[in-house]
């Protein structure tokens, strides 16, 4: 708080002393009073006035400079009246009160919407698993009259059935340290699962798959971890080339890391979308120009990732091909508390 401002603030007491001042000066010289009296009197009257303005200026002073560091500080602003006392002038008080009023009407309307997307993503998730049962109901019809309709159906259920997976891990992203399991797991096993869920895509595209050192413990969720790998692989499908298609996945053990490569040779990404990939939303120009795109995938990747304690990047040269780098740390928090 600067003094200077607060004595501006204080401007109109200040002319108004004044005033009165010159006012009892003149009343003293009409009165003939001693000029003793009227010089002590004048020092007497400045002397309180003054000292009541750095009275009252240190109190504030003491307490706004208090309550701007710890806003300053905290993460979490609602929680700044926990930090400072009430002060005991009124101005202050009624910020205070005030700020308290508000703090209390804004964490009622959060939890108040909290609760309704709570509501939300339960309606989310029993949802997703009703339309799982038709789905699976269709399947194994298709499985029972196996033509090249039907199979062409079944591509489309698979496409569905990502679609539904993805609106489920969407729902479930912002409450997933409700949902894991951090556990020991064998990369290879997560990695086999990926490629069997994906074969007739692999098959029917030739795609060249080589998978090389995989065999190696990880702690992770499986679930969550499996659903992201697919999402890299299957945009690795969907952004193939048209022939010699290729999928390399990896990995490499550091001294504070194990890493997880998953390469192609692709259609590559440009350099003006490398940076917004894992963007909400962002499609890029081949989420434009070859696939339709919800821009959604990589983004969960991210945020199930880092939730996990995990992290990724991706490099990508267009029209050479694409690396996503899974990193799990080995002394990570999570490792740890396991």
């Amino acid at each position: 708080m600067n003094f200077t401002y607060f004595l501006k603030d204080k401007i109109f007491y200040i002319i108004s002393l004044i005033l009165l001042l010159i006012f009892t000066e003149l009343l003293f010289y009409i009165f003939k009073v001693n000029k003793y009296v009227v010089i002590y009197v004048t020092f007497f009257v400045i002397f309180l006035f003054i000292l009541i303005l750095v009275v009252e200026y240190l109190r504030k002073r003491a307490f706004y400079n208090k309550f701007k560091q710890n806003l300053s500080n905290l993460d979490r602003k609602n929680l700044i009246l926990e930090l400072i006392k009430r002060p005991n002038f009124l101005d202050g008080k009624i910020l205070y009160d005030s700020i308290d009023d508000i703090v209390r009407y804004m964490s009622d309307e959060i939890n108040k919407y909290k609760y309704m997307g709570e509501e939300y993503r339960e309606y989310i998730e029993l949802w997703v698993h009703e339309i799982k049962t038709p789905i699976a109901s269709s399947k194994l019809i298709i499985e029972n009259n196996r033509n090249k309709i039907t199979e062409s159906i079944d591509e489309e259920l698979n496409k569905i059935n990502d679609f539904i997976e993805q609106v489920l891990y969407y729902a479930k992203s912002s409450v997933v340290e409700k949902d894991y399991i951090i556990k020991e797991n064998i990369l290879q096993n997560i990695i086999n699962n990926v490629i069997k869920k994906n074969k007739n895509d692999l098959i029917n595209k030739k795609v060249q798959v080589m998978l090389e050192n995989l065999n190696v413990s990880i702690k992770t969720d499986s679930k969550w971890l499996e659903y992201v790998i697919n999402q890299i692989v299957t945009n690795s499908i969907k952004y193939s080339k048209d022939e010699d298609i290729k999928l390399k996945i990896y990995s490499k053990k550091f001294k504070e890391c194990i890493k997880l490569y998953i390469e192609d040779n692709g259609i590559g990404i440009s350099k003006e979308d490398i940076g917004r990939v894992f963007d909400k939303g962002f499609t890029g120009n081949n989420g434009r120009k070859y696939i339709k795109s919800t821009g959604m995938g990589l983004y969960l990747c991210k945020n199930l990732l880092q939730k996990l304690g995990h992290d990724i990047y991706i490099n990508s040269k267009q029209n050479v091909g694409t690396r996503v780098v899974i990193v799990f740390p080995i002394n990570s928090l999570i490792n740890e508390i396991i």
